[in-house]
């Protein structure tokens, strides 16, 4: 891979990490302007705590890591000056303005402010968009010669976060395995971590994960991805018992999707009472 391409990998990962915060605004209007249980006094307390540690625990939890992940990358390719073009700002203003509403949360000011952070995140991914122009135009002047020593699985990877911890470290052994060279010991760490986030996001005790997979595609569970978890599971699988390694762009690309895959499980819209039912016509997941 050349210089240009690893900044192209990193550049087209912070874009998709903006298109998730996109997608986490839009679940969070959903929760604040359509949520029944806001209307209902017996259920407010209740829901309204969810919805508040929901957006710190996932939604501004991936600003700081996005955030994080621009500024380490100005410092690694030694611009960290540009860093003072972009803030986060607005965006924790407008969230703790509709987290703090007076009148109570989806009420008063909220679908005012909540239009104020829909603008302030394009604000945000306009800024970045800028920045990183400004940082091609000095590579291509510098022949890249600040990107010789990037490794694109830094930047895979986000930073500690409150959900999904356990699952995350398994992720951190599979990036570095990558970077030891360990392509046999990857896939040892990514299905785990594929187990123990579906088991928090759901609240699952055991799965037995290839009999899950295939009655949560046949019972239209919601799942980011049914097939490749699939693969990976079964194929990966055989694939280790037979000698036969993932390649290093295999374990990247795994690495990637594993990755990406924890964080749209925020994304599915499905009530205790579904997963409920889902539980008692699965007998693979306890």
């Amino acid at each position: 891979m050349s210089e240009a391409q690893k900044f192209q990998h990193i550049l087209d990962g912070i874009r998709e990490d903006l298109t998730f915060v996109d997608n986490l605004y839009g679940k969070l209007h959903w929760i604040l302007m359509n949520n029944p249980h806001l209307r209902n006094g017996f259920s407010y307390k209740k829901t309204a705590l969810e919805i508040k540690e929901w957006t710190d625990d996932v939604f501004l939890d991936k600003i700081y890591e996005i955030d994080s992940k621009i500024h380490k990358f100005l410092i690694d390719v030694s611009l960290e000056k540009l860093y003072k073009n972009l803030s986060i700002h607005e965006i924790e203003k407008y969230i703790r303005d509709i987290l703090q509403e007076k009148k109570g949360l989806g009420y008063g000011n909220t679908h005012m402010n909540l239009g104020k952070l829909d603008k302030a995140i394009s604000n945000y991914r306009d800024s970045i968009n800028t920045t990183m122009d400004h940082v091609r135009k000095i590579h291509y002047k510098t022949n890249w010669t600040n990107m010789k020593e990037i490794n694109i699985e830094d930047y895979i990877l986000p930073i500690k976060r409150h959900r999904y911890v356990t699952a995350r470290e398994e992720l951190g052994n599979a990036k570095q395995a990558i970077k030891d060279g360990k392509y046999e010991d990857v896939l040892n760490h990514l299905r785990p971590a594929i187990d123990l986030a579906i088991k928090e996001r759901f609240g699952f005790k055991k799965v037995k994960m290839w009999q899950f997979l295939k009655d949560a595609f046949t019972c239209n569970f919601p799942l980011p991805a049914y097939t490749m978890l699939y693969d990976y599971f079964d194929e990966g699988s055989q694939r280790l018992h037979s000698g036969r390694i993932n390649t290093p762009y295999e374990c990247q690309k795994a690495l990637d999707f594993v990755n990406g895959f924890i964080d749209r499980l925020e994304l599915i819209n499905i009530s205790q009472e579904e997963i409920d039912n889902f539980k008692k016509k699965c007998k693979w997941v306890e």
